[in-house]
Order: structure tokens, then sequence, then C-alpha cells
């Protein structure tokens, strides 16, 4: 759920963004997405299952946070590089 919030949040901000940098605004809010999921996927395919596996032997610690929602963190900082980058670039 607080991915899926994320994940939308990601979308406005790439859509507003969009108009300053002449862009389309529907295509790139889409982008956005994309690019925050791509980066939530990899780091759960990639990352998760080595922590996760820490996290069984530790329950309590917060290596349980870390596997519930570090994926948000890294799409969220992931899709902020990216969208900070192009615009540079666009200017």
């Amino acid at each position: 759920m607080v991915g899926v919030i994320a994940a939308s949040l990601v979308g406005v901000w790439f859509y507003s963004t969009a108009a300053r940098s002449g862009r389309p605004p529907v295509s790139w809010g889409v982008s956005g997405v994309i690019v925050y999921f791509l980066a939530a996927l990899l780091w759960s395919l990639i990352v998760t299952p080595g922590i996760k596996d820490a996290a069984t032997h530790n329950p309590s610690g917060p290596l349980i946070f870390i596997v519930r929602y570090a994926y948000i963190c890294v799409g969220l900082a992931v899709a902020a590089a990216v969208n900070f980058w192009l615009n540079k670039t666009r200017n």
C-alpha cells in the first residue's frame, strides 16, 4: 500500500516537472512510475533475499523494517536522481 502511494506521488511529481522541461506530461509521469517500479523491483529481487535471511534470525531488529520498506526508499531515490539528471541535461 505504501509503495503504491509512493509510486503515485512519483508519477504526479514527474508529471508536474514535464512542463518545465518541455516533455509530454503523461508519458513523463508514466516514465517516472516505471523508473520507480524498476528500481524497487531490482532491489526486491537482488538485495532483499539476503537481508530477509538475516532478519529471520533476528526478527525484532531493524532488519525487518529494511526488508519491508527499503524498496520504497530506493525507488524514490532512483526516481529523484533520474528526474534531476534528465532535467539538468535538458535545460
